[in-house]
C-alpha cells in the first residue's frame, strides 16, 4: 500500500498540505505575537510619556518655588530700609506743618538746652552793660529761640527726606526683584508648556510610527500565512498530478509489455527467451521449430 500512494502522489500531496498548514499556523500565531508585543510597546510609549510629564511639572514646580524663595530672600533684605520708608511716611507731616515741628521743639532736650545757653549768654552780656531790660536784649532772646530752632527742624527735615529716599529705593528694589521673580516664573511656566506639547506630539508620532510599523508586520505575516496555505495547496495539486501521471506511464508500459508477449498455451515463459527476446520483446516463435536445437541451443546428452 506504501507503494501505491507513493506512486500516486498521495502521501507528497498530504505532506505539502500538512506543510502549509503548519506554516500558516506558525505565521498566524507570529501575528498574533507581534500585536500583542505592539500593544505592549504603545503601553510602554503611553507610561513614558506620562513619566516624562510628571518629570518636567516636578521640575518645573521645584524651580518655580526655588525662585520664589530666593525672591521673598532677596526682598526681604530691604525689609530694613522699607521699615524706615515707612517712619519717614510717617512723619513726613513735619516737613510743613509748623505745629509739628512746634512739639518737636517742645520735646527735644537739644533744643531746650541750646535755648538755654543762648539766653544765659545774652543775659550776661546785656548785665555787663546794664540792659538786662532794653528792647535789644529782649530782641536777642527771641532771635535765640529762632536761632536755636532752625538747625534742629532742619535736621530733622533731612532725617525724614533720607527714610523717604530709601523707603522709596527699598520700594523699587522690592518691586524690581517681585517682577523679575514673576518673569522667570513665567518664562519656566512657558517652557514647561512648550515641553510638554513636545512630548505629546513625539509619543503621538512614535505611536503612529509603531502602530504603522506593527501593522505592516502583522499584514506581512497575515500574507505569508495565506501564502503557505496556497503553497501547501499548490503542492498537494502538484504531487496528486505527478502521482497520477506516473500511475498512467507504468501503466502503459506494463500494458504494453503483455502486449508483446508470446503466447505458451497459457504458460509464462522464461524471461530470457532464444533470440534474445523476453517480456516486451518482439520475438516471433511461430517460425521455429519446437525441436529446433538453432532455435533453442544444445542441451547436454542430446539434442
Amino acid at each position: 500500500m506504501g507503494f501505491i500512494r507513493q506512486l500516486t502522489g498521495k502521501d507528497a500531496a498530504k505532506a505539502a498540505v500538512n506543510a502549509g498548514e503548519l506554516q500558516s499556523e506558525q505565521a498566524t500565531e507570529n501575528a498574533v505575537q507581534a500585536g500583542i508585543v505592539g500593544q505592549e510597546n504603545q503601553a510602554r510609549l503611553q507610561g513614558a510619556q506620562t513619566n516624562q510629564l510628571a518629570e518636567l511639572r516636578s521640575g518645573a514646580y521645584g524651580a518655580n518655588n526655588i525662585l520664589g524663595q530666593a525672591g521673598q530672600a532677596a526682598s526681604g533684605l530691604f525689609d530694613p530700609f522699607a521699615q524706615l520708608g515707612q517712619q519717614g511716611v510717617e512723619q513726613a507731616g513735619f516737613l510743613t506743618d509748623p505745629n509739628a515741628q512746634f512739639d518737636f521743639l517742645q520735646n527735644n532736650p537739644l533744643f531746650q538746652m541750646g535755648l538755654d545757653n543762648a539766653n544765659t549768654q545774652t543775659n550776661q552780656m546785656a548785665a555787663a552793660r546794664g540792659r538786662l531790660s532794653a528792647g535789644d536784649t529782649l530782641q536777642q532772646l527771641n532771635q535765640n529761640a529762632l536761632l536755636t530752632a532752625s538747625p534742629l527742624i532742619a535736621q530733622q527735615q533731612n532725617a525724614i527726606q533720607n527714610q523717604l529716599t530709601m523707603g522709596q529705593n527699598a520700594a523699587n528694589q522690592q518691586a524690581s526683584i517681585g517682577q523679575n521673580t514673576a518673569a522667570n516664573q513665567a518664562n519656566i511656566t512657558n517652557t514647561l508648556g512648550g515641553q510638554r506639547a513636545d512630548v505629546f506630539g513625539n509619543t503621538a508620532i512614535n505611536q503612529a510610527n509603531l502602530a504603522a510599523g506593527n501593522q505592516a508586520n502583522v499584514g506581512n505575516l497575515l500574507g505569508s500565512a495565506a501564502a503557505a496555505q496556497a503553497a501547501g495547496l499548490v503542492g498537494y495539486a502538484n504531487a496528486k498530478q505527478a502521482g497520477a501521471g506516473a500511475a498512467l506511464n507504468l501503466g502503459a508500459q506494463v500494458a504494453g509489455a503483455f502486449a508483446g508477449m508470446p503466447s505458451f498455451g497459457g504458460a509464462t515463459p522464461p524471461p530470457s527467451m532464444p533470440g534474445g527476446g523476453g517480456f516486451g520483446s518482439s520475438l516471433n516463435l511461430s517460425s521455429q521449430p519446437v525441436f529446433n536445437s538453432t532455435a533453442w541451443g544444445t542441451y547436454p546428452g542430446g539434442t
